[in-house]
């Protein structure tokens, strides 16, 4: 965790530096050299906290408190730069909206001059005293560590991972497993026989991917006997690769299991020992094991090894990316091991929890048993770990129920427990420094909490988790770290839309455990959990549910004790409205340096004044609750990027908002689905990227300026608008996402966006009466994934059309379908899985073999079925649904 501070503050000091041209010259030399020394600092501190992890018994407590230091001191450096940029913001803003700035005579403004400069020095000699003093506390610890540790520490942990004792255990378990003990992996266990009996003329990887201690070396392992026992193959061969073996070491173990070492390999090269395992392989049918690979780059030096006939190579890796990274020059099956259904869970648990106990346990224990599985989520690993150590337990519930109940605390310290906690261990350090925080940010969330990707990502750039990258927005580096993680079988999804895409995620149980104590351990979060609360004076992120006492909270509040929290979460809260907004009042008065304020589903109904105060905001969440305004201070927020006003009673923005150039995301939508409409001054936010639910029918014109639009949702549009409204699309480049929503009883055509953003993916679109015919250009989008027409005619030649000249659409939703005939033909809609048609009674529907392959949902109107001529196939009938379509409305705040 140090390592993410001191990263954290590096990104930090290196564009203060760059931006605050006015800091006091021996200031700027301190900042420059503290920052060059925690960079130097960055590539120990990841081997040290490696080592502590792996070790975390029997490592050098020294060391961890030199560790712990530096992490204090990062969150130092921290405060200081914040309350410093603070201090200034402050001091700007009371010049601004000075009144008497305009009216002075000569002497008074060279007065007020000299005091403005006084008064701007001041938080620069503050941060100078502060800054001394953080030298000298870094300048202590050089000298504590010899700058930055022996050597021997770096050395010895760039191998605590491939070293440790548990690990090696681990391995040892997975190779020796009785066949008793593999449960519920019969139908893995026929695929990869299948894969590996149907042979190839070429070179054919199998890799098996899952998190860790899903029992992937145990299941290839199994399979590996199985074909040694049939004589399969003329050579086999085995190697333990995880992250220490490389290059030489790995091609002498790879020769030395074909019991092809010879003494003259010994000292051989990568090069010879390359040739010579080639050698060994050529003309014979080869079945290699590369187990536990975390690096995409091994394949590129292994595949020189391999013959490119007759050669099957088994995989097993937690990470997608590495059966990805061997497609270039070999044919890849993927099989992706899924966690056990709990009948197999629970078949494994009991089978170790009950092994030396009553063959008919209780009631009670049973319902344990069920409740201690769920939370290992399918995993066998954490199965057979927390059955083991109940197993040493007697057969009662309050006992169990304490094991239960003390889990988190005993993860990483019982001794039954310790190798599932490597296995996670190994997971979390393998991660970049980014990617570490994205990860233990879950940690503010309750257990099984699934959490929306988009909410998520905006959190994660608010609080500086992700990197700033040439030619990528932000917004689509949080996508790629999000995929890692899901990749990485770290974070799970759970829920996905129509055409796939992650819409919630979470983290299995355990997982979420041993976040939680990597986050106590590193103060990286508070989560509130019971009365009394104590506020930890290094943490900076708060996070509080339901259950709360705010009584306790307003204390800690008010004595100043949260004062440098950097992100407060609240959430899922039913008290009194009046106790929350007493609550929030007092908080606001006292947070200086807030970055991210989500405050979900809970009875506010006031957002006070001060929040102008926190100039560091970057993230503001007030979604489901009952606010009716927002105060004209927001204007303040000058780094304020996320704004989400959606289900509250906000129908009228202050034209303050209009300031904000940096915000990029705006959704405000009333709970009663009114729209809330635009003022002058709107061109002014050029960084936008997402503008939902929004009336721009006085300033439809000044859209055009918004070019960094990737999802647009537009209402109450009239006539008069619609020229103003397509140059503007037009110029929106980016756009992934349309909706267009026509003023009752207007009539729009479209027809003016002669050149519509080639990327767009969703496009929803609702016209007036009386209909007219979907404009042309929605034909061109090639891209398009989903599409929504209401009030629109839809031809049957425009479904032919759509079906051969969209070839990524997975949506089609239709609200008026002319015509008595649907015909739909052979390699139409190749992606498809969604098909509504609304309109009259159809006489007849031909759907031919060969049509509509990834078919999900078919809705048709209520009646079709009786026509008198249905032909479809087999596997139309099945997802042909018989009830009326949903009114599409009614879906949008979804989309």
């Amino acid at each position: 965790m140090a390592e993410i501070a001191v990263n954290l503050v590096v990104d930090k000091l290196i564009p203060l530096l760059k931006s605050e041209a006015k800091l006091l010259s021996g200031v700027r030399g301190q900042i420059e050299s503290i920052s060059n020394d925690l960079r130097l600092m960055r590539a120990y501190l990841r081997d040290v906290d490696a080592k502590a992890e792996m070790e975390a018994q029997n490592s050098d407590q020294s060391r961890k408190e030199w560790v712990a230091q530096i992490r204090q001191v990062s969150i130092r450096i921290q405060d200081v730069i914040d309350l410093y940029l603070y201090k200034v913001a402050n001091n700007d803003d009371d010049d601004h909206h000075n009144p008497r700035r305009g009216r002075r005579n000569a002497v008074a403004g060279v007065l007020c001059k000299i005091c403005d400069l006084l008064k701007s020095c001041v938080p620069r000699h503050e941060i100078a005293s502060e800054i001394g003093e953080i030298r000298e506390s870094i300048n202590r610890l050089k000298e504590a560590r010899q700058l930055y540790g022996d050597s021997n520490a770096a050395a010895e942990s760039s191998g605590g991972r491939s070293s440790s004792p548990q690990r090696h255990y681990l391995r040892l378990q997975a190779n020796f497993a009785e066949e008793e003990e593999l449960v519920g992996i019969e139908h893995a266990k026929k695929e990869l026989t299948n894969w590996l009996s149907e042979g190839a003329a070429g070179r054919t990887v199998i890799a098996v991917v899952g998190e860790g201690g899903l029992g992937k070396t145990t299941l290839v392992r199994n399979v590996y006997k199985q074909e040694q026992q049939k004589h399969s193959f003329d050579c086999y061969g085995w190697v333990d690769v995880s992250r220490s073996l490389k290059g030489v070491q790995l091609f002498k173990t790879l020769l030395r299991s074909f019991h092809d070492m010879k003494e003259s390999n010994v000292d051989k090269n990568l090069h010879a020992l390359i040739e010579d395992t080639r050698e060994y392989l050529e003309g014979k049918k080869y079945l290699i094991v590369l187990d536990d690979v975390w690096e995409t780059d091994l394949w590129g030096v292994v595949e020189l090894a391999l013959p490119k006939k007759n050669g099957m190579i088994m995989i097993t890796t937690r990470y997608m990316g590495v059966a990805d990274s061997c497609k270039v020059s070999a044919k890849v099956h993927t099989y992706p091991l899924k966690p056990l259904e709990l009948k197999n869970a629970l078949r494994l648990f009991h089978s170790k929890a009950f092994q030396s106990g009553s063959k008919n346990p209780s009631e009670e224990l049973m319902k344990l048993s069920e409740e201690f599985t769920k939370k290992c989520d399918g995993v066998p690993l954490a199965i057979v770990a927390i059955a083991s150590l109940l197993s040493t337990k007697k057969e009662r519930v309050s006992e169990w129920k304490a094991v239960y109940n003390s889990l988190q605390s005993k993860l990483a310290n019982d001794s039954h427990l310790k190798g599932y906690h490597q296995a996670l261990s190994e997971s979390y350090q393998d991660l970049s420094y980014h990617l570490k925080s994205c990860l233990l940010y879950f940690g503010l969330f309750p257990e099984q909490y699934a959490i929306k990707r988009a909410r998520l990502i905006n959190l994660w750039i608010a609080e500086g988790f992700v990197e700033c990258r040439e030619h990528q927005t932000q917004q689509e580096v949080g996508e790629e770290y999000l995929a890692e993680l899901i990749a990485r079988s770290l974070v799970k999804v759970a829920d996905v839309n129509i055409y796939s895409r992650v819409r919630k995620c979470r983290v299995h149980d355990l997982m979420h455990d041993f976040i939680v104590k990597k986050c106590e351990e590193f103060n990286f979060c508070q989560v509130k959990k019971g009365n009394p609360f104590c506020f930890d004076k290094w943490s900076r992120r708060l996070s509080i549910g339901t259950n709360v006492d705010f009584a306790d909270l307003r204390t800690s509040a008010d004595r100043n004790q949260c004062s440098l929290l950097r992100s407060f979460l609240l959430y899922d809260i039913i008290d009194e409205e009046e106790m929350i907004s007493t609550f929030v009042n007092s908080l606001f008065s006292n947070f200086k340096l807030l970055v991210t304020l989500h405050f979900e589903n809970i009875p506010l109904g006031h957002l006070p004044e001060t929040i102008g105060n926190f100039v560091h905001l970057k993230y503001l969440n007030l979604r489901d609750t009952n606010i009716e305004t927002i105060p004209k201070s927001i204007g303040k927020l000058r780094n304020l990027e996320t704004l989400d006003l959606k289900e509250t009673n906000v129908s009228d923005l202050p034209v303050e908002i209009y300031s904000l150039t940096k915000l990029c995301y705006l959704n405000v939508r009333t709970k009663r689905r009114e729209d809330v409409k635009l003022k002058r001054g709107v061109a002014n936010l050029t960084a936008l990227q997402k503008l939902a639910w929004v009336d721009a029918s006085d300033v439809v014109e000044e859209l055009k300026n918004l070019k960094q639009l990737r999802s647009l949702k537009i209402e109450n549009v009239v006539r008069k608008d619609e020229m103003g409204l397509c140059n503007a699309i037009e110029s929106m480049t980016n756009l992934c996402s349309l909706l267009i929503i026509a003023k009752d009883n207007e009539i729009i055509e479209l027809e003016s966006l002669t050149s519509p953003p080639r990327h767009l993916e969703r496009l929803y679109l609702f016209g007036g009466y009386p209909e007219k015919k979907v404009p042309d250009w929605v034909f061109r989008l090639e891209n398009l994934i989903k599409l929504e027409l209401v009030r629109f005619k839809f031809t049957q030649d425009q479904l032919c059309f759509v079906g051969c000249h969209l070839p990524e659409l997975m949506r089609l939703y239709v609200q008026s379908f002319e015509g008595d005939e649907l015909n739909i033909q052979k390699g139409w809609f190749r992606k498809l899985q969604s098909l509504e048609l609304g309109g009259p009674i159809l006489k007849t529907i031909r759907i031919d073999e060969g049509s509509l392959p990834c078919l999900q949902h078919l809705a048709l109107p209520v009646g079709t079925l009786k026509s008198k001529t249905v032909q479809v196939p087999g596997h139309v009938r099945r997802e042909w649904i018989i009830q009326p379509l949903i009114p599409i409305i009614s879906m949008m705040s979804c989309s």
